[in-house]
């Protein structure tokens, strides 16, 4: 058992590492007036590396347009974001926000694996 358990410590290790490049924090993001993407995740999670890479993909096509902030929730940076809003068992999942918060819509992890549904939305969202 004890093996089992250190295993598991390593991998949650490894993976609490994995993040977007250049994503901001949860805080910068929120203290600033550009709207701004959110991925929740957790390294466990199913779908999690698609979902990353859908995340990086709308990331480098729209950063001019929106900051992009990874949250991994098994951090101690998600404790802000944890006091605020109630953590959805169907992770990952991803937030957009604008407006620093006051307006902020779901989006479904089926849209987020469908770059185009994806991009609709964003698109939608910044206007």
């Amino acid at each position: 058992m004890k093996k089992v358990l250190t295993l598991l410590f390593l991998l949650t290790m490894f993976f609490a590492g994995k993040q977007a490049v250049g994503a901001m924090t949860y805080d910068e993001a929120m203290s600033q007036t550009k709207p701004f993407v959110l991925l929740v995740y957790a390294p466990w999670a199913d779908n999690v590396d698609t979902v990353m890479q859908s995340f990086n993909n709308m990331q480098q096509k729209y950063s001019s347009t929106y900051n992009f902030v990874a949250m991994n929730i098994a951090t101690k940076d998600a404790k802000s974001f944890n006091k605020k809003y109630h953590i959805y068992p169907n992770l990952p999942y991803i937030l957009l926000y604008k407006d620093k918060g006051k307006i902020s819509r779901y989006l479904q992890q089926n849209c987020i694996l469908d770059d185009s549904c994806f991009a609709e939305k964003l698109d939608f969202f910044s206007n």
